[in-house]
């Protein structure tokens, strides 16, 4: 059966001297994976990481690897591809993906809100705050972004994703003004959160305080190389 979709390109594999096997977030059936043959003779070597394209593929019954006939990109990187920076979050971003994306769920929102977020990194300049800000932003697609507070709190439970003035009664909590600094950032708007002046060594720590809250939340989530890159651009 011949069909068509949008995609995100999450990774991209060798399979012979011509061909790859590219491994997609689809609009319409979630993560799954294709040969292109031929690729290399063809559009593969214009397909970058995170790009939104449009694949045209023929999936049989009795097998799970659909075969790409036709690709097109649906956004054409202008900045990513050659700003350093923008792309080390954009390796971060992948890893991210790769850790909480399972094969066959379909995710509607979460796709627009991947490939809506993409095509604001390819245009904007406010990335200082940006990894923080996306990872909480994404926590909101995946079911437990934290509790709004009134006021900063000093204590963070990772377990209910709630912000408190008083350490919780298990141990699974972090504290400190890093988790002041979080318990404001969740109830600013993306402007405001990109715009606060947060010294590195307090945004490397809201970082690994968010990973941390992931690791709770989602099983077998693991980060292997994308964090000490990361934080390298904070330096």
């Amino acid at each position: 059966m011949k069909k068509t979709d949008s995609g995100i390109l999450l990774k991209r594999i060798p399979y012979s001297e011509t061909s790859l096997v590219l491994t997609v977030f689809t609009l319409s059936e979630g993560k799954k994976s294709f040969l292109f043959q031929g690729a290399k003779k063809k559009k593969g070597n214009v397909l970058l990481p995170l790009s939104p394209i449009e694949i045209t593929y023929f999936q049989r019954d009795d097998s799970q690897l659909a075969k790409i006939s036709e690709t097109s990109l649906l956004h054409i990187f202008e900045s990513i591809p050659f700003h350093p920076i923008k792309s080390t979050i954009l390796f971060f971003e992948i890893e991210v993906l790769q850790s909480i994306l399972h094969e066959g769920v379909k995710d509607e929102l979460l796709f627009r809100f991947i490939e809506s977020e993409l095509c604001w990194l390819d245009q904007s300049s406010s990335l200082t705050n940006y990894p923080i800000y996306w990872l909480l932003e994404l926590t909101k697609y995946l079911g437990f972004f934290p509790l709004k507070p009134l006021h900063k709190t000093p204590y963070f439970d990772l377990e209910n994703g709630l912000f408190l003035g008083n350490a919780p009664s298990h141990t699974h909590y972090k504290n400190g003004i890093e988790v002041e600094w979080l318990s404001e950032f969740v109830n600013l708007s993306k402007e405001a959160l990109l715009a606060i002046e947060l010294p590195k060594k307090h945004r490397k720590n809201c970082l690994s305080i968010l990973i941390e809250f992931y690791k709770f939340h989602i099983p077998n989530f693991n980060l292997k190389d994308s964090i000490s890159i990361i934080e390298s651009i904070w330096e």
